[in-house]
């Protein structure tokens, strides 16, 4: 084959393979144009369906899209806008001039605040709610909202879109409720005001009942009257607990209870609960014990008012359902941290108890679980308002029950550190010690060993004083004396008075005497005095008094018989030494017979004042120690009158009195106005005469 033909049968297959080639890439491309109409179709098909649905949704949602440009000030909506309002598409303006004027002068300028922020870069969206009438001439609440989507090159807005939703519904219903809602306040204020005026004329009368049966009792009177007399009293207070729980619980209900966060002092606090409940144990023949752990501080922050409230519903509770036995009112440290403290209060009894199966009910409102305690009486609320009360303070509680043993109530309430003034008692003195328990009770001396124990004492216990003499010897011989003994007294016998009379005699005997009495208005002091006695503890003391005689006797500086505990009696005796100028402000004729014979019979001398212009006529700088005055009065009620006199002392630069508000009832705003008009203190109606006694004290 020549060379040429060879050369162009390869130039020919050459060309073969480019056609080849050229056809094979003409079928792909054939083949993507292909694909490319279907992939066109089934995006069309799909945006269709996508319109058509946002379409349904912006009907069915009463809302409608908008789009805005920004310089030429056109706008475009769908015809779902016109509908909203009621108009023809063509009834639409068309400029966003136009659209803003159209805005309900009220909601105007608040939304063209709005858009202007959002155009200025200070918000992401422009969203705001305004009214725009319809053709009907109703004006229909929307919610709009945009954003700018284009910008030119300078960062200028192109384009804003948004949407505009009908909101009309809602608003109605939100005003429909605000209405309802400003309704039930007014009738909630009005049924607080009715309530307050009712209180005080309840508390009124009531105050008359039980003052001046009170003052009726320390006359002389035959056991027929004293009895007649006592049934009125306790009458009276039941009904005057009840009404207390009622106006209570429904603060409670309103939730209208806040903290009032200030410095607790919790021995004072415990005391103070003690106080409360004297007579009614010593008349039932209950003894109290008390215990507070040394290593609670003497000062937290929390609310002592609502402290107070709380343990005294459950120390009430064990006093009305105990008929024998005791009541332990402890207050134990729970633990710690940089700004809380956790404590611990258990009240315990031996009362009637509580059947297992109904504990669950306990804090239940009006709830009564055992059907024993019907004669008790009472509303049902105390521990409904116990169990709110701990909730506040992010407390628990817990209940330990047997039937007819007896209960524990331990609730554990948290309060905050008040660092500064965080203080202990100083045992310094005490530390290796060596004590003898006398006590045929195991629970008293029980709590007692609680309080060595932390002091660094050492002890022993004996059940008897026949037991004790022979310890005593024993670890004398042994070259172990002891510094200390402590002796209960409540149920000394013959024998026992003996045991001493020998130990006085007894060569060996050194250790100093404490004598532990339980607090009985009959117990006498006589015979002790001659056995050589000369500290005597009265139950229940604080740990601060435990401490007191102790080191009074070690000191053996006490030449009288020095009686330790009884905090009552101290500030009765207090407040009579000294004869105090009282001005009492009262309209109530039964209110002002109760204190002025109350306040006679503690010796003081005491003008009266029948209104709060009086009360202001007869005050002159110096004049009077304390004005105890009434908060309703005619003419001029308290509040005003406390005002006008502070005035009087601000113009005169005189010394302030002190004004003690005497209230029907105190709520948190009752207290705060108190104390706004520049009263220093409050006692409520009817006034007991530790109340009374303690702002005398304070003088």
């Amino acid at each position: 084959m020549s060379e040429e033909l060879h050369q162009r049968i390869k130039e020919l297959e050459n060309r073969n393979k480019v056609l080849t080639t050229a056809t094979e890439q003409w079928e792909q491309l054939q083949k993507m144009f292909l694909d490319s109409q279907a992939t066109l179709k089934k995006n069309e098909h799909d945006l269709r369906e996508i319109n058509e649905r946002m379409e349904r949704a912006l009907n069915a949602g009463d809302l409608a899209w908008w789009d805005w440009e920004y310089k030429t000030g056109a706008i475009y909506y769908n015809p779902e806008r016109a509908r909203l309002l009621g108009y023809s598409v063509e009834e639409l303006p068309r400029n966003f001039s136009d659209v803003v004027n159209r805005i309900h002068p009220d909601d105007h300028d608040e939304t063209v605040a709005l858009i202007r922020k959002h155009i200025a870069g200070e918000t992401e969206y422009y969203e705001a709610e305004y009214r725009l009438q319809s053709k009907s001439g109703e004006w229909k609440w929307f919610y709009d909202r945009g954003k700018v989507v284009e910008r030119d090159i300078m960062g200028d807005p192109v384009l804003i879109s948004g949407v505009l939703i009908d909101i009309n519904e809602r608003k109605v219903a939100e005003r429909e409720l605000t209405e309802a809602h400003n309704r039930a306040d007014a009738a909630s204020k009005a049924k607080s005001l009715f309530l307050a005026n009712m209180s005080h004329e309840i508390y009124t009368p009531l105050a008359g009942v039980v003052g001046m049966a009170d003052i009726l009792k320390q006359s002389e009177l035959a056991d027929e009257q004293r009895e007649y007399i006592d049934i009125i009293v306790n009458s009276a207070s039941n009904l005057l607990s009840v009404l207390n729980d009622i106006m209570e619980y429904i603060k409670v209900e309103n939730k209208k209870v806040e903290l009032s966060i200030t410095p607790v002092n919790i021995p004072q606090l415990i005391q103070e609960i003690s106080t409360s409940i004297r007579e009614r144990c010593r008349e039932k023949g209950l003894e109290v014990l008390l215990y507070i752990d040394t290593q609670i501080p003497d000062h937290v922050m929390g609310d002592p008012k609502r402290v107070r409230q709380l343990l005294q519903i459950f120390v009430n509770n064990a006093v009305k359902f105990t008929e024998q036995g005791r009541i332990i009112l402890a207050a134990e440290f729970a633990g710690w941290d940089d700004d809380s403290i956790r404590v611990r209060f258990r009240i315990t009894d031996t009362g009637i108890g509580i059947p297992q199966h109904e504990i669950g009910r306990l804090f239940d409102s009006f709830t009564r679980v055992n059907t024993k305690i019907g004669k008790y009486g009472g509303s049902g609320l105390g521990l409904a308002i116990a169990k709110h009360l701990v909730d506040l303070m992010n407390g628990v509680i817990t209940v330990e029950s047997e039937e007819g043993k007896g209960s524990t109530f331990t609730c554990t309430v948290e309060f905050d550190r008040l660092v500064e003034q965080e203080t202990h008692l100083d045992a310094s003195g005490l530390a290796g010690r060596r004590i003898l328990l006398v006590d045929s009770d195991t629970e008293r001396r029980t709590l007692l060993n609680d309080y060595f124990l932390v002091w660094d004492c050492e002890t022993e216990e004996r059940n008897s004083l026949q037991e004790a003499q022979d310890a005593l010897l024993h670890q004398f011989g042994a070259g172990k004396p002891f510094d200390l003994i402590l002796i209960e007294a409540g149920t000394w016998s013959k024998e026992d008075h003996e045991t001493v009379n020998q130990l006085n005699e007894a060569s060996w005997y050194r250790a100093k005497p404490v004598l532990i009495a339980p607090q009985k208005t009959d117990f006498s002091t006589n015979g002790f005095k001659r056995e050589g006695f000369r500290t005597l503890l009265f139950r229940p003391f604080l740990p601060e008094q435990l401490l007191e005689a102790l080191k009074s006797a070690l000191s053996g500086e006490t030449s009288s018989f020095n009686l330790i505990g009884d905090a009552q009696f101290a500030d009765l005796q207090r407040t009579e030494k000294r004869v105090l100028k009282i001005l009492l402000a009262e309209d109530n004729l039964i209110n002002q017979r109760v204190a002025l014979v109350t306040l006679k019979k503690l010796g003081h001398e005491t003008d009266l004042a029948e209104n709060g212009v009086m009360a202001v006529e007869q005050y002159e700088p110096g004049k009077y120690d304390l004005i105890l005055m009434d908060i309703l009065m005619p003419e001029m009620n308290g509040l005003d009158a406390a005002r006008k006199i502070r005035e009087m002392e601000s113009e005169t630069n005189s010394e302030p009195v002190h004004i003690c508000a005497i209230t029907a009832n105190i709520h948190k705003e009752d207290e705060e106005a108190c104390y706004e008009a520049g009263m220093n203190s409050y006692i409520t109606k009817p006034f007991r005469l530790e109340e009374l006694n303690k702002v005398l004290s304070a003088l």
